[in-house]
């Protein structure tokens, strides 16, 4: 089964207005109405930032997205929050464990070239720390934190918590650990699922092949018991190809029941079909027939008494030749 995705608690909070010093050594100034713009201008139709693991370059691995940013205000300046999703559950185990107690924001800035809203700050991506301190200090845990290129404006700071380097260390490799376990198992499952997917898909390809070659054999046996029909003067020629159709067509029916005294019978469309058609009298008779012989065959007329019986029955009737000879030779049906 495919792991589930999960969000983030909601309004979390990732920046704050006020003088804030870059990785870089840049101070800016960020006021209340920046919070509003880069809360507003945040579209992730456009571009979407990640959740990541400190300030990855590359913006990867993501272990989320940032759904939407708002601004609220605090006694120290407007915030800037989001809300997250697709957030991977073992990512969001480690954050409600307080692995990541910390978190930290990362902007384009607004001449950067890879900018989505030239002249405006926009969100790159929102790191999750854990030995190391946020970029601003004073928001409310859960925090983020990212890694920056050339011209991106990432805020954090060196720690301050007074750790060993050795148990930073620790910590990091078991969280990388972690992670990399859930996205191998991750990784797995997709696996799974995309096999699982060809497998019924190869399933149903059979199934439908199967289905064309029954449709095949079926027509091939309608085609062969309406010739035999024509043969047997049971079914005319001009209604074969009609007659096939419609036994195609029932082919593709359920069985139907009908009750005969206390009996009830089960039996398929076409074999009804088939036995109203063999049942049928003849239905074409090839002959030549004379007026006034009771419908009895003429076969040793020659062609003159052929000719003077059709001018005999023109004279007689008033009609023109043709219509008299068709009169005296028929072939009816």
């Amino acid at each position: 089964m495919a792991t589930k995705n999960t969000s983030l608690p909601p309004g979390i909070e990732i920046f704050r207005a006020g003088r804030r010093t870059a990785d870089n050594g840049t101070t800016y100034d960020f006021s209340d109405a920046d919070i509003d713009a880069i809360a507003a201008s945040y579209d992730p139709a456009v571009r979407e930032a990640p959740l990541v693991v400190g300030h990855p370059a590359a913006n990867l691995p993501a272990y989320g997205w940032v759904a939407r940013t708002g601004s609220k205000p605090s006694a120290d300046g407007k915030v800037l929050t989001m809300d997250s999703r697709a957030v991977e559950p073992a990512f969001a185990d480690m954050v409600r464990d307080e692995r990541f107690p910390k978190r930290s924001a990362s902007f384009y800035h607004p001449t950067h070239p890879n900018n989505p809203t030239p002249g405006k700050w926009y969100l790159r991506h929102v790191g999750f720390l854990g030995a190391q301190p946020p970029a601003v200090a004073g928001l409310k845990d859960i925090e983020f934190s990212e890694a920056d290129d050339a011209g991106v404006i990432s805020f954090s700071e060196e720690s301050t918590a007074g750790k060993h380097p050795s148990q930073e260390k620790t910590m990091d490799e078991a969280t990388q650990k972690r992670l990399e376990e859930a996205e191998a198992a991750a990784a797995a499952a997709k696996k799974a699922q995309a096999d699982a997917e060809a497998e019924s898909k190869r399933a149903k390809e059979q199934l439908a092949q199967f289905a064309e070659q029954q449709r095949e054999q079926r027509h091939a046996a309608h085609v062969e018991f309406c010739e035999a029909a024509v043969k047997d003067a049971k079914l005319k020629p001009t209604k074969k190809a009609a007659a096939v159709a419609v036994l195609d067509l029932l082919g593709e029916s359920q069985a139907v029941e009908f009750a005969e005294g206390d009996t009830t019978t089960r039996v398929s469309p076409v074999d009804v079909v088939k036995g109203l058609i063999s049942d049928a009298a003849s239905a074409v008779q090839f002959g030549e027939f004379a007026p006034g012989q009771g419908g009895k065959l003429v076969k040793d007329m020659s062609d003159a008494e052929l000719d003077k019986a059709a001018r005999d029955y023109a004279g007689k009737h008033n009609v023109s030749y043709a219509e008299a000879l068709g009169k005296v030779v028929n072939f009816t049906a």
